[in-house]
């Protein structure tokens, strides 16, 4: 079910309201473009490409979120119990953070919560009111360019099973006939290319899927993956493996028909304060 939104905190609104109609509903969650929302109330937003990640300034907290993560950090200035080193919080979101069509999406209720908005939830007009210091930002949810019926959407037990199946693909070395185990998740193409190369070159430690498929059409749609493979070199920094899924619908199931991989490094954030 669509989550019940509270009100966190009350502003009455004293100038016109900003108009967004690019929402999005995923898995049931409402999503909200981080940018544009950030920025409309007050906060301000650094996007570094490289890292997928993004950085959001609120008064003397900055907050941390990395694309295809459900984990956010928020760091804030050191306590008088703990001079020397600035406060960390680590929360984990109901959804990740996810990138669809160019843009950073994240949950209505975080940032809400983060900004300290006053956020309501209109579940017959598929609408999100967000209201700061006088400030009123209206988010309507985008109808989605591909309807896909109930029916034949990817459900999470089979998004699980595929990844899982993935996993197991890297390394095939104790499969023995492995056209016929992956004949049901795989297509012929992608079990082929397992087969030439002695399994997939990506890691077999993902977890379920944590963000939601992107449907180009009725028979194709894509997921994103990350995981965290090593801390850097000064314990900070974290090395994450990006695995880019492109799903086909055949036959009346979804399988998985390629699978490409990506290399990050995400920011710690440590030195935003620095004791003085």
């Amino acid at each position: 079910m669509l989550p019940v939104i509270p009100v966190l905190s009350f502003a009455a609104a004293t100038s016109k309201p900003t108009i967004i109609n690019n929402g999005q509903i995923n898995n049931n969650r409402v999503l909200i473009p981080l940018r544009v929302v950030s920025e409309n109330l007050g906060a301000s937003v650094e996007w570094f490409q490289a890292e997928k990640e993004v950085k959001i300034k609120n008064g003397d907290s900055t907050i941390w979120l990395a694309a295809n993560f459900k984990r956010v950090i928020i760091v804030s200035p050191p306590t008088t119990e703990n001079p020397d080193m600035p406060h960390r919080e680590y929360i984990d979101l109901d959804t990740a953070t996810q990138i669809i069509n160019g843009t950073t999406y994240v949950p209505l209720r975080f940032v809400g919560q983060s900004l300290s908005a006053n956020v309501l939830w209109n579940q017959q007009a598929k609408q999100a009111t967000l209201t700061l210091g006088g400030k009123e930002l209206v988010v309507n949810m985008e109808q989605p360019s591909v309807q896909i019926s109930v029916k034949h959407k990817i459900m999470d037990p089979r998004l699980k099973l595929l990844s899982d199946k993935l996993n197991q693909a890297a390394d095939v070395s104790s499969i023995k006939n492995i056209s016929s185990y992956f004949k049901p998740y795989f297509t012929d193409k992608l079990i082929k290319s397992i087969v030439q190369n002695k399994g997939l070159n990506t890691a077999s430690t993902y977890e379920t899927p944590a963000s939601s498929p992107v449907y180009i059409n009725k028979t194709l749609a894509t997921l994103s993956q990350s995981v965290i493979l090593a801390n850097g070199l000064t314990g900070e920094d974290q090395y994450a493996e990006d695995r880019t899924i492109t799903l086909v619908f055949t036959n009346g199931v979804w399988k998985v028909d390629s699978v490409s991989k990506g290399a990050r490094v995400i920011i710690s954030g440590f030195s935003d304060f620095q004791p003085q």
